[in-house]
């Protein structure tokens, strides 16, 4: 799972729109979006403030990886 396709399992989980989300954690609209469509990648300070507006860990919202061995 990407980190645009869990951002938007947990916005929707909370019952907010991209708009409610940038109110709450200070990260434009535009910003969001980009992140949900996967044409932008978030920053670690980013990520943080969305994390913590949607009540998560930062770390909730980093893309699964394949593990190999």
């Amino acid at each position: 799972m990407t980190t645009g396709e869990k951002l938007i399992l947990l916005r929707n989980q909370k019952g907010f729109t991209q708009a409610k989300l940038s109110d709450l954690s200070k990260v434009p609209q535009t910003t969001i979006s980009g992140i949900e469509n996967t044409t932008k990648t978030p920053g670690l300070i980013t990520a943080i403030k969305l994390a913590k507006a949607l009540g998560v860990d930062a770390e909730d919202l980093l893309p699964e990886q394949e593990v190999t061995k």
